[in-house]
């Protein structure tokens, strides 16, 4: 038997490293930048984990990265996300800022282009996939046929494959695994807790957060971006 198959994991947990680059989020030249950049730490990482096996996969904060310097930067950055493959659902809770969402709706449709350019994670083989959200963010995407299951990190599904890392460039993101453990884990596993969040699909979550933004300027973008992820 080829060592590949050998390999192959229907059932397991991820750790995914969330790391932004905060300094490149200060985009002006000012005495103010300045003194942020020397008071904030340049990434900000934090840990997730993906539970998953064939059929689902829930996608939770792990370790959060607490230094006092990110308490303002809470534009969705504690997503849980539940993926169910073989009924095509969605769901995840969200916050952004003081107000949170219960998003439930159909798996997101990525158009991904696949790409000859491969690169090992977490130890294991993965090819580059790329696609473009919202018009114009361009997404980079590494899958490993290995985990023969399509699921990813936040959102990110539709590969032939579980998806182990990737690079968000217009918000200096990268999200990559760096631990994958085989192991079954329970189906009462796979659900959101109980909430008093708002209800909604993508398509009001994203009209609501925009009239929301309105009058934040080129910062809305940046909001919106985020909450898309």
């Amino acid at each position: 038997m080829p060592l590949k198959a050998q390999q192959l994991i229907l059932s397991g947990e991820i750790i995914f490293e969330r790391k932004e680059n905060i300094h490149k989020g200060f985009t002006e030249e000012n005495s103010w930048t300045e003194a942020r950049k020397k008071a904030t730490p340049k990434y900000k990482v934090d840990l997730f984990s993906l539970q998953f096996n064939a059929k689902q996969s829930l996608y939770k904060m792990h370790v959060e990265d607490e230094h006092p310097s990110f308490m303002w930067n809470k534009m969705a950055n504690a997503n849980s996300v539940l993926q169910a493959f073989e009924d095509r659902l969605y769901e995840a809770e969200k916050t952004i800022y003081e107000k949170s969402y219960r998003v439930k709706d159909s798996l997101p449709q990525y158009q991904w282009k696949l790409e000859n350019e491969f690169r090992t994670i977490a130890g294991h083989s993965c090819r580059k996939a790329s696609t473009i959200i919202l018009d114009s963010i361009y997404i980079m995407a590494f899958y490993t046929d290995e985990i023969p299951v399509s699921g990813g990190p936040e959102s990110f599904s539709g590969l032939p494959g579980m998806i182990l890392g990737i690079v968000v460039p217009r918000i200096n993101t990268t999200y990559f695994a760096t631990k994958v453990s085989s192991q079954l884990i329970p189906e009462n596993t796979f659900s959101l807790p109980k909430s008093k969040s708002k209800i909604t699909n993508y398509k009001d979550f994203y009209s609501e957060l925009s009239k929301a933004l309105k009058d934040w300027g080129d910062y809305a973008s940046q909001v919106i971006w985020r909450s898309h992820l």
